[in-house]
């Protein structure tokens, strides 16, 4: 027997007296449990019913959280441990999403009549023991007087028999009065909603098998935010039901700050904000001039433009109608209670595009297909489609689709064409020749969009036209690309298979974003030579082995040379502690770089001027702490660059490629390199993609051009970012295949992927949000890309700048 398919029966002094298992002696069947953390409907009067106080981390949906535990199952009398299944007793359960054990009271017993066999069959009914010991509790009467969360469930549990798990962090304030009557639960559920926690109740055993604790635990939220889970219709899910409530739309929402400021000095003389889109869309008497009215108070914020972006932010979440889901999922679809959800049905009117949190789930042990999840705006499902969603219904633009499925129905004929990047003549130098397929369909090369397998190569002898069968057979699972050994000369052709054409590139980028490193520029650490790390960082390497991260910036401070640009790098622990230094003189920008490590050091590639002959090279050095060197002294010198290029190194395929401000990409072998010869391999220029650089940075960015920061490879692919401070132009981040010159991807770097908190620019504020860093890594996990962001966000009432970096997974197509 497993513990995932029983029902353990205790008495009621919590003590195992029997067991039922729908492969036992005692089976069970019709069982459900539903564990919920809000409710489902999305009514709340946050906003809508009029003045209400909150916190500026508050969530607005607060008012919605109900905890709940309860279910029902039904035994057959006649079986050895049938009559033990009784109201007043227990069954404990272990849940698998959870990983924890529930101790349910049997509160009710009814007769189901008969099953086919002829026995009596009952139905109990059973709730979380929490529930039922918080309604038979009654707290002492006191007044919790603006007390913080942990206070307050201190004081509420202290006199029960539950063990008190406190692990939020909520700064919320509020007042509770317990009046001597009520019972605890009424409170307890109050109290889940006053600070915008949630909860979980469950057992911890002995050794064993008995039961050691009975826990609640208090956290801010359940689940997990990962977004590990994707609901797609027609693969995981059976069923959906979609649910829209339409009662609480605001789309004119007033705004009050700490002492009854309004936003009226920063907006134009009026104290309110507005959505007409929303309004023409949700209220019926648009025409006559009205709106649907609501006023928010922010009772610690008094500057204005802050108080203007918060108010904001709550029109935002308000300005649509609540919409839930209710799912039945097939048997490996188990999310968790409090989970992120993601998910698409384009067939559905309209189209179901889902980012919200699991409120609510049922599960059975004895019957999956009555598995439900449903999930909603509890957590504010967004008005308009957001991006990250976008990527999961399109992981390319609606050209490339549209162009697709016209190459696939027959109405545009696509075409291939062979490069040959080093010709198709042999010479003494070359051990080896390379032929890329290309395919392309009306001007696109949508080579990223076909499989492998969707590549078949044929070689003949140029006389006879016979075909080389054991060439064809060496070469069957080359893809886009074959290498021809030393001299080998023949008729050879590519032919594509449409049948392989796939919706979605080679490799795409996730919406995990997780932010893994944050530096406040008003704190900036000393370096070892006295100057303040104020500048931003241009590139950041994280150091797995030494778990710490390598920065760095355009170097002005009191050891710079004039007439070079220099270059220093600084390490930190991922917690912000500064660790050590180092100076390259002329050795530029810092806008990219390689690193590996080489027995616990790290080296450093990149480029650097020397003040010898004034040219620029491919540089390396080992990390030397708090020392200075140059090109020329410290570092060891490879090959001539032509001119300063952005510097990086895939050191698993041997690959290095530089970049420069007028978007040349050049791509060279690293055994050249290292042997002094920059021969590039690929070279392409980024203007036949449509990127089209910002060649004088003093000037900032133009109108269709973009400011590129920095790029890595990982070959096949280079991955690039480019946009101007204060969002001059869009943050943007490129996946080009160097091989097919294909563009993969390209992701609009909207701030909101990253925090939702993070000051956006306005007509009449400037943040920053500037993209800098862009790296690719190899993990246990998979790849994944760091990206390095400037951006500003508020702390307290004060707006700060911070340097932060995010690690987001890579999607690799499952062919």
């Amino acid at each position: 027997m497993s513990k995932e398919s029983q029902y353990i029966i205790l008495n009621p002094q919590l003590k195992v007296i029997g067991v039922t298992d729908i492969n036992g002696a005692t089976p069970f069947s019709a069982d459900t449990i539903t564990r919920q953390i809000a409710d489902t409907d999305n009514t709340t009067d946050d906003v809508s019913t009029g003045v209400e106080n909150f916190n500026t981390n508050n969530d607005p949906n607060a008012n919605s959280k109900n905890w709940n535990h309860t279910g029902e199952i039904t035994v057959a009398e006649g079986y050895p441990d049938s009559y033990k299944v009784a109201a007043n007793n227990y069954l404990l359960y272990w849940d698998k999403s959870a990983q924890h054990y529930y101790v349910m009271y049997i509160s009710q017993e009814a007769d189901a009549g008969t099953d086919a066999s002829g026995r009596h069959v009952n139905t109990y009914q059973l709730e979380n023991v929490l529930i039922t010991n918080m309604n038979d509790y009654i707290p002492l009467k006191t007044t919790l007087t603006n007390v913080n969360a942990e206070t307050a469930f201190t004081t509420l549990f202290t006199n029960s028999n539950w063990k008190l798990d406190f692990q939020a962090t909520s700064a919320l304030l509020s007042t509770t009065e317990f009046d001597g009557t009520n019972n605890a639960m009424s409170y307890l559920q109050a109290m889940l909603a006053a600070y915008d926690v949630e909860m979980d109740a469950y057992a911890e055993l002995s050794s064993n098998g008995d039961i050691k604790d009975l826990v609640v635990q208090i956290v801010d939220k359940l689940g997990t935010d990962a977004h590990h889970w994707v609901a797609d219709y027609g693969k995981n899910l059976t069923g959906i039901t979609r649910t829209t409530v339409y009662s609480n739309v605001v789309t004119k929402l007033h705004i009050v700050g700490a002492k009854g400021e309004t936003i009226a000095r920063v907006n134009n003389g009026k104290d309110y904000l507005v959505d007409d889109q929303a309004n023409r869309l949700y209220n019926p008497n648009w025409k006559n001039g009205t709106y649907l009215e609501g006023t928010v108070t922010f009772a610690n914020v008094e500057q204005y433009q802050a108080l203007k972006d918060l108010g904001q932010k709550q029109l935002d979440l308000f300005n649509h109608p609540r919409i839930s889901y209710a799912v039945t999922p097939t048997a490996n679809f188990n999310p968790g209670l409090g989970d992120n959800i993601r998910g698409t049905d384009r067939k559905m009117v309209p189209e179901l595009t889902i980012d919200a949190r699991v409120i609510s789930v049922t599960t059975s042990k004895a019957d999956y297909t009555q598995n439900l999840a449903q999930f909603g705006e509890f957590v504010t499902l967004h008005p308009t489609t957001p991006s990250y969603i976008q990527d999961l219904l399109n992981k390319m633009n609606d050209q490339i689709a549209g162009l697709l499925d016209d190459v696939k129905n027959g109405k545009t004929i696509a075409t291939a064409k062979a490069i040959t990047p080093f010709g198709t003549s042999w010479s003494d130098v070359d051990d080896s020749k390379t032929i890329i397929a290309q395919v392309w369909a009306d001007g696109t090369n949508i080579t990223s969009y076909i499989s492998p397998s969707g590549f078949t190569w044929y070689k003949s002898d140029l006389a006879t036209g016979v075909h080389d069968v054991d060439w064809e057979t060496k070469h069957a699972n080359d893809g886009y690309q074959v290498i021809l050994d030393n001299g080998e000369t023949g008729h050879f052709e590519c032919h594509i298979d449409g049948d392989y054409i796939q919706d979605t590139a080679e490799v795409d980028i996730t919406a995990e974003n997780k932010l893994i490193f944050n530096y406040a520029h008003a704190r900036p650490d000393t370096d070892f030579w006295g100057d303040k790390i104020l500048d931003a960082f241009q590139y950041t390497y994280y150091d797995s082995v030494n778990d710490n991260l390598i920065t760095s910036l355009d170097y002005t401070g009191s050891k710079s040379v004039s007439g070079y640009t220099d270059t220093e790098y600084n390490r930190f622990k991922l917690d912000g502690t500064y660790i050590d230094s180092m100076i390259v003189l002329g050795g530029g920008h810092g806008s990219s770089f390689g690193t590996q490590i080489v027995n616990g050091t790290p080296q450093i590639w990149t480029s650097a001027q020397s003040k010898t002959d004034k040219k620029y090279y491919v540089t390396s050095f080992s990390w030397q702490p708090n020392t200075i060197i140059e090109a020329d002294k410290g570092a060891t010198k490879y090959c001539v660059l032509p001119r300063s290029e952005r510097i990086n190194v895939d050191f698993d395929n041997g690959w290095l490629v530089g970049s420069d401000t007028p978007a040349d990409i050049e791509v060279a072998k690293m055994d050249a390199v290292v042997a002094g010869s920059w021969n590039p391999i690929y070279r392409f220029n980024l203007d036949q993609f449509d990127i089209h650089p910002t060649l004088s940075i003093d000037k900032g960015a133009i109108a269709g051009t973009r400011t590129l920061q920095s790029n890595d490879i990982s070959f096949p692919y280079l991955f690039i970012n480019g946009g101007d401070m204060n969002n001059a132009d869009t943050p943007i981040l490129w996946c080009i295949n160097l091989v097919t010159e294909t563009l993969v991807f390209q992701q609009d770097n909207n701030s909101t992927r990253f925090d939702p908190d993070i000051l956006n620019s306005t007509d009449s504020e400037s943040y920053d949000f500037e993209p800098e860093t862009i790296g690719v890594y190899r993990g246990a996990d998979g790849s994944y890309v760091l990206q390095g962001f400037n951006y500003k966000k508020l702390n307290g009432t004060a707006i700060w700048l911070y340097r932060g970096l995010w690690k987001t997974p890579i999607d690799v197509r499952d062919e």
